[in-house]
């Protein structure tokens, strides 16, 4: 519970790098969300040089907390994943009948998406991914920052990204959080938000 009350979005970063070894866990933290029909539909790009920080922070509309983090990782939402998922199913430990049932199942179903649906479906499981990357840096004790305000068009030529595959979707800035600034959490309260039934 520490660490879900502890979370903030950190929008002021001390001038100081992020231990290689803790960048890297947050990634692998990262590489091991969930996603739906595990179909991982992403990828990370991810730096910690200053040149490139500044650059994608003009790119996000110029927003500092971007362009003074120690560390960027961006999430790219694949779209072709109707064409790995067979492949990537045969992968996994599970009795062949299950693996055959599961692609008789769901191989219509993730063919049959219009391009619309498949960006819609793609960057949803996104979100999933970004959560680890917020939760693992508060783990290791580093502030972060979800950030959805970018130029998209710019961002995914940045990244020189095939538009027709895969898209930025968000940008998570990174850094050593200024302890006296920590924001106070405002969230409704439990019987606001939580109804049993």
């Amino acid at each position: 519970m520490n660490i879900f009350e502890k979370r903030f979005s950190c929008r002021e970063f001390l001038d100081k790098q992020i231990d290689a070894d803790d960048f890297r866990k947050i990634l692998e933290a990262t590489r091991l969300s969930p996603s739906s029909l595990g179909l991982e539909p992403w990828k990370f790009i991810a730096t910690q040089d200053k040149n490139k920080i500044k650059e994608l922070g003009v790119i996000a509309n110029n927003q500092v907390h971007v362009s003074s983090a120690a560390a960027l990782i961006i999430i790219v939402s694949r779209y072709d994943f109707a064409v790995y998922f067979e492949e990537k199913l045969r992968q996994r430990a599970m009795p062949k009948e299950e693996i055959e049932k599961r692609i008789k199942t769901y191989k219509p179903f993730l063919e049959g998406m219009s391009f619309e649906e498949k960006k819609s479906y793609s960057k949803q499981q996104a979100y999933l991914a970004l959560a680890s990357i917020l939760y693992a840096a508060t783990a290791l004790n580093l502030g972060s920052c979800a950030i959805g305000g970018f130029c998209q068009q710019d961002l995914d030529k940045y990244l020189g990204l095939d538009t027709g595959k895969e898209q930025a979707t968000v940008m998570v800035a990174l850094g050593h959080k200024d302890e006296a600034k920590t924001s106070e959490k405002a969230r409704f309260s439990f019987d606001e938000v939580v109804k049993f039934i």
